[in-house]
Formats: C-alpha cells, structure tokens, sequence
C-alpha cells in the first residue's frame, strides 16, 4: 500500500510540523530508551559470564 504524498501547501506543512513535533519528542527520550537497552544487555551479560561484573 502506498504512503498518500502531500500535494497542497497546507499538508505540506502539517508534515514538516508533525516531523519537527517527533523530532523534539523522540530526541530527549534516546538517552533512556538507550538506558533501558543497556540495562537489559548487562542483566543478561552478568548472568551469563561467570563472575558477574567486577567492580
């Protein structure tokens, strides 16, 4: 199925304004998705290497 393309001037801009809106929602909420990510990989990493972490 096909993504509709914006042909008047005014959906042009609802999706430059919608993509400026995502751009300053997704930024600021990298740091902890990546946070979370990293979490979950050394739950798993210290599981599995015996020893765990050292500190």
């Amino acid at each position: 199925m096909a993504i509709p393309r914006p042909s008047s001037p005014v959906e042009i801009g609802l999706v430059a304004v919608g993509a400026v809106v995502a751009f300053l929602v997704v930024v600021p909420l990298l740091p902890t998705v990546f946070d979370v990510l990293y979490g979950a990989f050394r739950g798993v990493f210290d599981v599995i290497v015996p020893g765990g972490r050292e500190r």
